[in-house]
């Protein structure tokens, strides 16, 4: 397609990329900045979201159960009375699940998994109700518009380009054909989330994570599951550890008691795993198989279905958060709290203080690196980096098994962690078929559970509500599918079609060549990024697609 498409350009103040928790929190804080400050400028400074979902909040997944400081501090005490929120949690337990059938409590909740006083609610749900405040505000939230580039000036950046509508698979224009246009700012916030398209490119051009431990992540996979009347769990919490898990894999799982006789059940593993067959959609199968889920689960029936990447590296992985033109905020700066699995606070909290940065850079009349270097210095001093200094070797203690990690973990609770464990790549943990099987055991074989909530994973998939123009280029870029097809195929067994939790990859007989090749079945892409994170030869690349495609979201 031709590279001198005429695009329209729009000029705004401040830019937020994604309308996530962090990006809405941020917008509608800046928006309170300038309302109470009315002769900072002559007229009002121009803000705006962008967000690559159909709507507000229809890849919203992550979170469940929210600790409300922040938002407390953005609306005051009475926002809970408006807000779509559930439950606030009243009893939960820590489970060792020793095995398939046995299971143990743990005597004490400890300390970071203690939830007491925090609102169980459905994350997607709450993005939308923030999106309705940051639009009574007068705040520009653009859906369907994915950033697919950054502007630059020499090395700063001035906004981004969303994605062309209406181009087929052959990358040529559709009679429908819609150009995307520049959006252009003063100051450019990127709340993209785990992985961020554009969050990547700038931290690579500007090399914002020199120094830094490497991103390291976990993939979650969750189901909302409808009780019979009368037979939820409002306000329970359940973490467990162990099963399904073996003792080389870092993973957990939950149960959250939701309002109207719902239930969160979700499973978190650690991208880092050694074995080639693992598969978090089929172990979160098999932990709701466990009598001791199942009958919490009994009678229930599977209504949604979705599953994403967790930014785990923690303090000592987050790059540069600021740079000439723009910060990172959310998990686009690697903000989460992994050991106790909270980030939506900490998200929003980030975008506030962003919000204050770009307020006082827009009064300076300066959006430099050294304005926006205030952005950092209040993250330090916030509780985000508190939060995340308790956890800050949590993911990394784990890296020579499960016993050893806990040994370590609850050691640094009592006494303190010290100095800082360096992180590693998690696509190069990945152990080929002929070590995994050598003393070993792999989870490549996945008979049907006998369980009544079973799904296989395209059944799971249509819960999700995933949609994708079919006749568009694949956004999801196999460098080199030879690869795939030889090497891939001999050493690790295409991990790819089971890891992934939506079953984009396949491979099938072909015709032309003999053997087998890759098939993408772009179109059921959730959006986790997990082939992009586990790629043992990094080949796999996610990119926006066509703006509004993806899942939808509306009880996870």
């Amino acid at each position: 397609m031709s590279d001198d498409i005429q695009r329209e350009v729009l000029d705004v103040d401040v830019l937020f990329v994604g309308a996530g928790s962090s990006s809405l929190a941020g917008a509608i804080r800046l928006a309170q900045l300038v309302a109470e400050n009315p002769d900072a400028f002559p007229e009002p400074p121009a803000i705006a979201v962008i967000e690559k979902g159909s709507e507000v909040g229809a890849h919203v997944l992550s979170g469940a159960v929210m600790k409300p400081k922040a938002l407390d501090e953005l609306f005051g005490p009475d926002w809970r009375d408006d807000a779509p929120i559930g439950p606030v949690v009243d009893k939960e337990n820590v489970v060792a699940l020793l095995n398939g059938t046995r299971a143990v409590n743990l005597p004490v909740v400890p300390p970071p998994l203690q939830n007491h006083g925090n609102i169980i609610l459905s994350a997607s749900r709450l993005t939308r109700w923030l999106g309705t405040k940051a639009e009574a505000l007068g705040i520009d939230i653009f859906c369907g518009f994915p950033a697919v580039d950054v502007l630059w000036d020499g090395d700063k950046v001035v906004g981004v380009q969303t994605g062309d509508k209406g181009v087929d698979a052959k990358g040529e224009q559709k009679a429908n054909f819609e150009p995307g246009i520049l959006l252009k700012a003063k100051v450019t916030i990127f709340g993209e989330g785990v992985l961020g398209h554009c969050t990547r490119i700038v931290t690579k051009k500007l090399g914002l994570d020199a120094g830094r431990n490497p991103w390291q992540f976990e993939t979650g996979v969750k189901e909302i599951i409808k009780m019979p009347e009368g037979k939820g769990c409002p306000g329970y919490v359940m973490h467990t550890l162990g099963w399904p898990f073996d003792t080389d894999t870092l993973g957990g799982t939950w149960v959250y008691g939701l309002d109207d006789d719902y239930i969160s059940v979700g499973l978190v593993a650690s991208t880092d795993w050694s074995d080639p067959g693992l598969d978090p959609q089929y172990m979160l199968q098999r932990f709701k198989s466990h009598p001791r889920v199942a009958k919490l689960i009994e009678g229930g029936t599977v209504e949604e279905y979705g599953a994403k990447a967790l930014s785990a590296g923690g303090l000592y992985a987050m790059q540069q958060s600021y740079f000439d033109g723009g910060m990172f905020i959310g998990e686009s700066a690697q903000i989460m709290d992994i050991q106790s699995l909270k980030g939506l606070h900490l998200a929003q909290k980030s975008g506030m203080l962003a919000a204050q940065t770009a307020f006082d850079a827009l009064v300076a009349g300066d959006s430099s690196a050294k304005q926006l270097s205030s952005y950092a210095d209040a993250i330090k001093d916030s509780y985000i980096y508190d939060e995340m200094w308790e956890a800050r070797n949590f993911h990394q203690s784990f890296d020579k098994g499960l016993y050893l990690g806990m040994a370590r973990t609850g050691l640094g609770m009592f006494f303190g962690t010290v100095g800082r464990k360096n992180g590693h790549h998690d696509h190069a943990a990945m152990n080929p078929i002929a070590v995994q099987m050598n003393g070993g055991t792999s989870k490549s074989e996945q008979p049907k559970l006998d369980i009544p909530t079973w799904k296989p994973k395209l059944d799971d998939l249509f819960l999700s509500g995933t949609l994708h123009e079919e006749d568009q280029p694949s956004h999801l870029k196999v460098a080199d599918p030879d690869v795939c097809r030889t090497r891939c195929t001999e050493e690790f067994g295409n991990p790819c079609t089971r890891f992934c939790p939506a079953q984009v990859y396949e491979m099938v007989e072909d015709a032309e060549q003999g053997g087998h090749k890759l098939q993408v079945n772009f179109s059921n892409c959730v959006h986790c990024k997990t082939c992009d994170i586990k790629d043992p030869y990094q080949l796999i690349t996610w990119t926006p697609p066509e703006g509004g495609g993806g899942p939808n979201y509306k009880m996870t």
